[in-house]
């Protein structure tokens, strides 16, 4: 992936690739994402995803922190209390906690390899999912695609696959001898 994109990704998720700069002793994620730009979405939403509880109670948490004894909202008898923020900071604290941290982020056999070092049953199947969904999208630029393979897999749409060479249906029929 380009290094704008990746870098566009660890600033927008840095919970998520926490790791992108650590030693290789410790993390794959010290190559970056590997993997084309075309999947740079499907990796965008399942971050947005794996980090969508953490974000809600972020937003709970920083709507009310500075508010103690005032009101939720005008007119209302509901008072935000210490114990209310303190509750909302607790939250935040397990959430933050439970965002699984990327080890690596490459392509393989054609498909989105998304490797974190823990996650709940419910990120693993988001993780899933977007594993499955690369297999459909081409990886140089987002489009349709579809798997091929000449001893390497790649999923590409047709224009990169007859650009690549792999798709005989998109070849250009004129032979220019040199």
């Amino acid at each position: 992936m380009k290094k704008k994109l990746d870098e566009a990704l660890c600033a927008k998720y840095p919970l998520i690739f926490k790791g992108r700069h650590a030693d290789m002793r410790t993390t794959a994620m010290c190559w970056g994402l590997d993997c084309g730009d075309g999947w740079y979405n499907i990796i965008d939403v399942l971050c947005g995803l794996l980090t969508s509880d953490y974000r809600r109670a972020q937003s709970r948490y920083e709507s009310i922190k500075d508010k103690v004894d005032q009101p939720r909202w005008e007119g209302s008898k509901d008072i935000i209390t210490q114990e209310k923020i303190d509750e909302a900071k607790a939250k935040l604290d397990e959430e933050t906690v439970k965002i699984p941290v990327a080890s690596q982020v490459k392509e393989k056999f054609g498909g989105l390899r998304f490797y974190v070092q823990a996650a709940t049953d419910i990120h693993y199947n988001y993780i899933s999912f977007a594993e499955s969904m690369s297999y459909r999208t081409c990886e140089e630029c987002g489009a349709v695609g579809k798997t091929y393979t000449d001893g390497w897999y790649k999923t590409l749409c047709d224009i990169h696959a007859a650009m690549d060479g792999r798709n005989e249906e998109y070849k250009c029929e004129k032979n220019y001898d040199i």
